[in-house]
């Protein structure tokens, strides 16, 4: 299987993206939220005006998951501006495409992407109850560090577990 991961910057290619997050949150987090907390975080985080606005003027960096011309999943990136991790916002593939190992290549990805910015690990926030995505973080390495509840508005919260992978010296290749 030939993986690569182009670059998510047109508006086309970001209404695809968008796209894609609901047809995955749909999927991935319909027995752990409530439909309408489900709608109402895609509405905040996934519209093209939140992701040009990310990319923009924000540092974000976006990137299709393409497995032999088809587009199975994405990712979203940012340098940390106060520390010297790279933030991975989100990472998601549509349900047909897990367990054929595009997860660790994007991962290998963004551990390079973390090292050409010569950052020293990558941090994310995961749902406290995503055990599948949990665990396959931490086999791929990361560990969790803390744990935090974060308003979100309207009655929701985000209940996370904060993960973080640490860059080994020459991994940026």
């Amino acid at each position: 299987m030939h993986v690569t991961f182009p670059n998510i910057e047109t508006t086309p290619q970001i209404v695809v993206m968008c796209r894609m997050a609901s047809t995955i949150w749909n999927e991935a987090y319909k027995d752990l939220l409530p439909r309408e907390q489900i709608d109402y975080m895609l509405d905040m985080f996934f519209t093209p005006e939140i992701i040009k606005n990310q990319i923009a003027r924000e540092r974000y960096t976006y990137r299709f998951i393409n497995a032999d011309g088809v587009l199975e999943g994405f990712f979203g990136t940012c340098p940390r501006l106060e520390g010297d991790s790279l933030f991975l916002s989100k990472i998601y593939l549509l349900e047909k495409a897990r367990g054929k190992g595009l997860f660790r290549a994007a991962m290998h990805d963004i551990v390079r992407q973390a090292g050409s910015h010569g950052l020293a690990s990558i941090r994310l926030h995961v749902n406290k109850n995503n055990l599948r995505a949990i665990n396959a973080y931490i086999r791929f390495g990361f560990r969790i560090t803390e744990s935090d509840v974060f308003d979100i508005g309207r009655g929701y919260v985000m209940d996370d577990h904060i993960m973080e992978y640490e860059i080994g010296p020459g991994m940026d290749s």
